[in-house]
């Protein structure tokens, strides 16, 4: 079984495939594209329990406003 993907992981797999593009040239140069985007949706995620609450407070403004 394999380590969950953390903020970590991507940010030390990034560091090897950056020391392998200098010493080795850009031909691997989309690995690091796909770690960096990996990175930026592992930042973005946001659990759907808080996505929810979200959404439930935007529903009740709205009720509160359609109330005046």
């Amino acid at each position: 079984m394999s380590a969950p993907i953390t903020e970590k992981r991507l940010l030390d797999a990034i560091a090897v495939v950056s020391e392998v593009i200098v010493l080795h040239g850009v031909k691997y140069a989309p690995l690091l594209d796909r770690l960096e985007a990996e990175l930026e949706l592992l930042k973005r995620y946001e659990d759907p329990v808080s996505r929810a609450r979200r959404h439930l407070e935007r529903q009740a403004v709205a009720d509160d406003l359609r109330s005046l």
